[in-house]
């Protein structure tokens, strides 16, 4: 049976959790990137580090979220993001934030497998979809 790079990811994170000694970190890793190797499943270690992230985070109970806005926002307007999204999502949030001044308003918020669209763009979309379907 074969082990999947969310399992030896999970594994590393569970290993790592409480290590402090630099040294020991890396030597845990360079011992799964070795057995990876051992086992012929040297193909998983490119998608070990984003796995991990995942996994880390996760056991920390903290998400990573992208927010697309179509303005640079304040420091304000950023605590205020992470707080609504802490509270929605029930975990500690940590972002980044994308501006992209073509979306006109509204914010494209992605975490996960998920994308939540709230863009005057994709609403002006979603219009004309509803209106062509009539």
């Amino acid at each position: 049976m074969k082990v999947t790079t969310a399992k030896y990811a999970q594994a590393l994170a569970e290993v790592l959790k409480d290590e402090k000694d630099a040294k020991e970190i890396e030597q845990k890793i360079q011992n799964l990137l070795k057995l990876l190797t051992k086992r012929k499943q040297g193909k998983l270690i490119k998608e070990l580090p984003e796995v991990f992230k995942k996994a880390w985070l996760s056991q920390k109970g903290q998400l990573e979220v992208n927010v697309t806005l179509p303005y640079k926002p304040t420091d304000q307007d950023k605590l205020k993001i992470v707080r609504l999204l802490t509270e929605a999502l029930n975990k500690e949030v940590i972002i980044s934030i994308k501006v992209d001044e073509e979306i006109l308003g509204g914010m494209k918020i992605e975490f996960g497998d998920y994308i939540i669209d709230g863009t005057v763009l994709k609403n002006l979309e979603m219009l004309k979809n509803s209106i062509a379907n009539k």
